[in-house]
């Protein structure tokens, strides 16, 4: 996801004492460092070429997040696995736990013998994807979060699958801690590849699927903010494909080697208007630049595992016009790839406007792309409000293509962005209270569409 280009972005330290950045709460004093990111502001960069009448709607993400960090001080130690995690027609893991550090020693073992329900290699296929982004939860736990489910403290991974949810998706950056990247006045470089290791360990040991979003960039990536990473900064188009690819195969590599691999590789973040700007950035209709780029992602996947699934993620569910745009410009410059992700933001119950319309413009936007693209599948790659029809859009578009969702960092409040979280907070912005009501939608959702 991105946090929006050009939006405030507030990340607040603890003091002496307590820092109170509330999420659902009120905020009282503490001390922060703001940053803006760079970038369109949420109204984002027009995509150039698009047809006449299919406008950009920009970053997709956008605002401050209430409560990005607060009281405590105390780091929190990674929570482990659970014991007898399993995949489909795959034996358990022993998920055994342990507490260590960043390093990727926390979170326990992954099932790493036996098929998962899509076949030898241990790609996991559920019958439907019901997935969230939990990225931030890294960052959360450093300043003491807890998650709380019908009054049981449990990891939050646990709990999203004890009320359905199969799937979780881990944006990663290059280097964050460089300048100008997320990191960069955090006392960790969250969102970097160790962090993710360390998460996508816990994902695997409870037997949830795992989606990787590479954003090949130091920060947040939207269609108004493609900066490339600041050590591949000025490189000529035919150093940035080396770069991409041997970054991706070291990222799965090592992933490979923590027993956390991933079951869809997603190469680049709304990427509508191309990626690592300017040398891959989309001209007119003129999409090589890109392909390249995105052949070179796409073919270290396939070295590492040809197995899993890769993932092209643009923002425009609310207009097919500019998505068979898209769609004809790399099909027709020869990429290859399984699945095209969409952001879905509705108009939220906080009052923020949707960035991408209405669940019937999805429906009808789908449709269409399941008609003319019939060796494509389909994921909303983000979303947050309107759950039920989110995930309704995807489930009955034909022939099983529509492969399921990813809810946007549930736990949060924002106020510039349109979402619903599915968690309240008790007393301080990082005690995270399941909502009863919306985990009971997760679990009637996981029935209806076949996953229990």
């Amino acid at each position: 996801m991105a946090l929006a280009a050009g939006l405030y972005r507030s990340s607040c330290r603890p003091t002496r004492g307590a820092c109170f950045a509330a999420a659902l709460l009120l905020v009282a004093t503490c001390s922060c460092s703001s940053q803006s990111s760079s970038g369109a502001a949420s109204g984002g960069a027009s995509a150039t070429g698009a047809p006449a009448g299919a406008s950009n709607q920009g970053g997709t993400s956008g605002g401050s997040a209430l409560g990005s960090a607060g009281a405590g001080g105390t780091a929190a130690q990674l929570q482990g696995g659970t014991s007898g995690a399993t995949f489909a027609g795959g034996p358990s893991a022993s998920g055994e736990s342990s507490t260590g550090g960043i390093s990727g020693s926390a979170g326990g073992l992954t099932a790493t013998a036996g098929a998962a329900s899509g076949g030898a290699s241990g790609v996991y296929k559920p019958p439907f994807i019901l997935g969230a982004d939990i990225t931030i939860t890294m960052e959360d736990e450093y300043w003491g979060a807890t998650y709380t489910d019908a009054g049981q403290q449990k990891s939050i991974e646990r709990l999203l699958k004890d009320h359905g949810f199969n799937f979780i998706r881990v944006d990663t950056f290059v280097n964050p801690a460089a300048v100008g990247g997320y990191a960069a006045s955090m006392p960790e470089p969250f969102r970097d590849l160790a962090h993710t290791i360390a998460l996508a360990k816990r994902v695997k040991s409870v037997g949830l699927g795992f989606l990787l979003d590479l954003h090949y960039a130091d920060t947040w990536t939207n269609p108004g903010a493609q900066t490339p990473p600041a050590a591949w900064a000025n490189l000529p188009l035919a150093a940035l494909e080396t770069r991409v690819y041997d970054y991706t195969k070291d990222a799965l590599s090592q992933l490979k080697a923590a027993s956390a691999m991933p079951d869809i590789v997603q190469i680049g973040n709304e990427i509508t208007n191309g990626m690592l700007w300017d040398a891959g950035r989309v001209s007119g209709s003129d999409f090589r630049n890109l392909a390249t780029l995105l052949k070179a992602g796409i073919r270290a996947v396939r070295d590492v595992e040809p197995a899993i699934q890769v993932l092209l993620h643009i923002e425009k569910c609310n207009n097919d016009a500019t998505s068979e745009w898209w769609l004809d410009g790399v099909l027709g410059a020869g990429v290859a790839f399984d699945i095209l992700g969409q952001s879905c933001y509705a108009t939220a119950p906080n009052g923020v406007a949707g960035y991408q319309g209405t669940a019937a413009e999805w429906q009808a936007t789908f449709a269409a792309l399941a008609n003319k693209y019939p060796q494509l599948k389909f994921m909303i790659a983000e979303y947050s409000a309107q759950q039920r029809a989110a995930n309704d859009t995807m489930f009955n578009l034909p022939d099983h293509r529509g492969l399921g969702t990813f809810n946007w960092d549930p736990t949060r409040a924002y106020d510039t962005h349109p979402n619903h979280p599915l968690f309240t907070t008790n007393g301080a912005w990082n005690r995270f209270v399941a909502i009863p009501e919306l985990m009971a939608l997760y679990e009637k959702m996981a029935t209806d569409y076949g996953n229990r």
